[in-house]
């Protein structure tokens, strides 16, 4: 085969698969109207305001004081730390410790 033969022939393979690629093209008509509302809506929902403020009474029983101290450390970067938990030791019936150990009790 001759050079101008296998070039034409890449050029013939080249367009062939350009045309069959467009066919798989998706144009925004295929598309429906709302299409992409709902990441948008996720990303505004994930998206917190660092100075964030509302207008709306606390709940029954709530204490204002204590919540209006809190923000207020909060503000000021001097968050009190919370204590420390720890859990306990039960002893269970039959002496096993782990009731997933298998002893059958």
């Amino acid at each position: 085969m001759d050079l101008t033969a296998m070039c034409s022939t890449r050029l013939i393979i080249a367009a062939a698969a350009t045309l069959a690629l467009a066919g798989c093209a998706q144009t925004s008509a295929d598309l429906s109207p709302d299409f992409g509302h709902a990441v948008r809506a996720n990303l505004a929902a994930q998206i917190a305001d660092p100075d964030a403020r509302y207008a709306r009474v606390l709940e029954p029983g709530g204490d204002g004081t204590r919540a209006v101290l809190a923000a207020t450390r909060y503000g000021k970067n001097q968050v009190v730390a919370p204590a420390s938990a720890s859990t306990s030791s039960v002893e269970m019936k039959g002496g096993s410790r782990n009731p997933g150990s298998g002893s059958g009790n």
